[in-house]
Parts: structure tokens; sequence; C-alpha cells
């Protein structure tokens, strides 16, 4: 590779960075996803019990991300108040809904992720406390990688009273993503080594 082929804009770095992690996180193989997912979930389960949070939105997995279905599960046998984003393409915005029963209640959408159905009651943003954030690169300030359509960037900021937190493999986490400024920092990191990053003050 000659010097030229090197990424050296913000935007050229940030790309190579979202290609590079997205192969090392297809690389997983499915049991070790599985394996890590749960050590992630049970890391955050005391960690929302001890804050007592009583309304969540998740994001519903797809491909390699890190695994929330059953933190789902569990958290509606908890009696929780959870709901998951429905992605409106048309007018780039998520609209969370909430669900009660995910045997029934999710669709497939277009993007490849499941999300709450037309059924499911939309939530006022005011009402979530915490958010959960997927994403393919995270860094220590609590900047994010997504798939570069902006849509967790848009909503975030209309949410003022919630926390936010990304899931995420050890081996998503990089010292910088390059951020620009219309990229949100998450407030915490959680990954499968049993730890919280706290990112913000």
């Amino acid at each position: 590779m000659n010097q030229r082929d090197f990424p050296h804009t913000p935007l050229q770095k940030r790309k190579a960075l979202r290609t590079e992690i997205q192969h090392r996180r297809e690389q997983l193989s499915p049991f070790l996803r599985t394996k890590f997912s749960a050590r992630i979930a049970n890391h955050l389960i005391s960690w929302i019990h001890a804050k007592g949070f009583k309304s969540m939105m998740f994001y519903l997995n797809m491909k390699s991300e890190v695994e929330t279905m059953n933190l789902l599960a569990y958290m509606l046998k908890k009696e929780k108040q959870v709901c998951a984003p429905v992605v409106d393409v048309q007018n780039r915005r998520l609209v969370p809904r909430q669900i009660q029963n995910p045997d029934t209640e999710l669709v497939r959408h277009n993007y490849g992720m499941l999300e709450p159905d037309a059924t499911c009651p939309a939530v006022n943003l005011s009402q979530l406390k915490l958010i959960l954030v997927p994403g393919i690169v995270f860094d220590r300030k609590g900047y994010r990688l997504g798939y570069g359509k902006g849509f967790y960037d848009r909503f975030l900021p209309k949410c003022p009273s919630a926390v936010t937190a990304g899931l995420a493999y050890e081996l998503q986490l990089v010292d910088d993503t390059f951020p620009q400024p219309w990229d949100v920092p998450l407030e915490h990191v959680f990954t499968e080594n049993g730890k919280v990053i706290p990112c913000l003050s």
C-alpha cells in the first residue's frame, strides 16, 4: 500500500474505522457473541437496578451487534416500561413504541432489524430515562460510529432527561472516532469485561 492509500481526512479515517471494526465484530463466532452479550447484560442489569430506571428504550440487535433480546425479556418480566425505536426513513427519525409481547408485536424493517409494529403505543420522549444505543465503533469519550444514517444523533438531543449507554464488545473500543460537530457523545459504554466506562462527568 502506498502513501496515498492511507486515510488522511477525519471522514476517511471514520470510514476506515467503521469498515475495520465491523469486520472484526463479524469475525466473532455466534457462541462468543452470545457469551459476551450475556456478560454485558448481567453488568447492565445490576446498574439499571442500582439506578432505579423504570422506562427505557432498547435497540433490537441485528447482524453481529451486542444481543439485546434476552435483556428485553428480562426487563419485561421485571415490569419495566420498555420500548424500541421504529425507524421512519421518510422523515429521518426514530419513533419509540412500547413493547409488551415481543413474540407477537415485532416486525422486520427493511434495514434488517426488528421493530415494534403499528399497534404498539408511541412513547413520549420525556418518559424515557435510559436509552441503549447501538454502534460499530466507540471511543472512551463516548463518541460512536454507527451505520452512517445519523438517526441516533438526531434523536438523542430530543431526550435530554434520558441517560445514554452504548453496548459494545471490547474489540469495538478505539482511542478516537474523530467525532464531527453533529455527533452526540454517550454517557456510558458497557463491555463484556464487566466494566462501565463513564464517558462524561
